[in-house]
C-alpha cells in the first residue's frame, strides 16, 4: 500500500480522540465487521496485558485500523494464519527489546524504516509519551509487548492495502 501521510495519519488520530462512546462503539462494530480476526488478535493477545495495556492496546489498533480504513474503500480480509504468521516473526524483535524502558524506546527508534513511517510514529509516541494527569502506567514488559502487537497490525493492514 501506499505509505500513508502525516496528514492523513493525524487528521484520523485527531478524529478518532473526538468520537463519542456512542461513535466509538458503532465504529468498533464496522472494525469488527470489516476485520474480525484482526480485533479478535488485538483482544486475545492482550488479555495477559495490565488492564491499562490492554486498553491501550485496543485503542491504539483501533486508530490504526481506521487509518488505514479511511484510506481505502475496502481492505480485504486479514485472516488469523496471516496476522499470527507476522505476529511469529515480530516475536524475535520482542527478544531483543528485553531490558530497560530507554533500552525499548531506543530500539523502537530504530524500527522507523517502517513501510508506515507516520503510523509506526503515531504508535511509538502513543507508547511513550508521558502525559501529565494521565493514569496510564505501562511497564516495560507492556511497552515492548504492545509495540510487537501494535507493528504487527501495522504490517498486515499495509501487506492488505
Amino acid at each position: 500500500m501506499e505509505m500513508l501521510s502525516a496528514e492523513h495519519v493525524e487528521k484520523i488520530w485527531g478524529e478518532a480522540a473526538g468520537f463519542s462512546p456512542q461513535q466509538a462503539e458503532r465504529e468498533m462494530i464496522k472494525m469488527s465487521k470489516s476485520q474480525p480476526d484482526l480485533l479478535a488478535f488485538l483482544m486475545s493477545m492482550s488479555d495477559g496485558l495490565s488492564t491499562d495495556a490492554r486498553e491501550l492496546a485496543i485503542c491504539i489498533g483501533f486508530v490504526v485500523y481506521k487509518m488505514f480504513a479511511n484510506a481505502r474503500s475496502t481492505i480485504p480480509n486479514i485472516s488469523s494464519e496471516e496476522i499470527m504468521d507476522n505476529y511469529k516473526e515480530n516475536l524475535f524483535l520482542l527478544e531483543d527489546l528485553k531490558g530497560s524502558r530507554v533500552k525499548i524506546i531506543d530500539s523502537i527508534i530504530k524500527t522507523q524504516s517502517s513501510d508506515q513511517p507516520h503510523v509506526m510514529k503515531y504508535v511509538i509516541e502513543a507508547l511513550t509519551e508521558d502525559t501529565e494527569g494521565d493514569d496510564i502506567k505501562l511497564t516495560a514488559k507492556d511497552t515492548a509487548s504492545l509495540f510487537i502487537l501494535l507493528k504487527t497490525v501495522i504490517e498486515v493492514l499495509d501487506e492488505k492495502g
